[in-house]
C-alpha cells in the first residue's frame, strides 16, 4: 500500500507507481496488441483461409503490408487504454487505503486485514 511519509515522498511513490504501472501496461498491451491482431485476422478469414494457423497469417501480413501493419492503430488503442489505467489505480488505491481503515479495529492479523482490504478495493474499484 501506499504510504506517505510526507507530502514530497508520497507524491514521489506515487507517481513512480503511475509512471512504472503505466509503463508495464503499455509493454503488455504492445505484446498483447500482435495477438489480438493475429486473432482477429484469423477470425474473419474466409473459405480456403480458414484452414490456415497464425504463423502462415504473420508470414502474409509481413509479406503483403510489412511491420507496420501489425500494430496499425496500436496508438488509438493505448491512447485510450492508458488513461482507463490510471483511472483505475487510482480508485484501487483510494478504497484500498479506505478498506483498510474500515477493518483497523478488527483484531485481525496484518496479512488478514490485508487481504480483505485488497478484496473489498478490487471489487468496487
Amino acid at each position: 500500500m501506499l504510504k506517505s511519509s510526507g507530502t514530497t515522498d508520497g507524491m514521489l511513490r506515487k507517481t513512480k507507481f503511475y509512471v512504472v504501472g503505466a509503463g508495464l501496461f503499455t509493454g503488455l498491451a504492445v505484446g498483447l496488441y500482435l495477438v489480438s491482431v493475429i486473432k482477429t485476422r484469423l477470425q474473419v478469414a474466409s473459405g480456403d483461409a480458414v484452414e490456415r494457423n497464425a504463423s502462415s497469417v504473420i508470414k502474409g501480413l509481413l509479406k503483403t503490408d510489412g511491420i507496420p501493419c501489425l500494430y496499425r492503430r496500436f496508438g488509438t488503442v493505448i491512447t485510450g487504454a492508458v488513461p482507463a489505467r490510471i483511472i483505475f489505480l487510482t480508485a484501487l488505491e483510494t478504497t484500498k487505503v479506505a478498506a483498510f481503515k474500515m477493518v483497523e479495529p478488527f483484531k485481525l492479523s496484518e496479512p488478514t486485514k490485508a487481504a480483505i482490504a485488497n478484496g473489498i478495493a478490487g471489487m468496487t474499484s
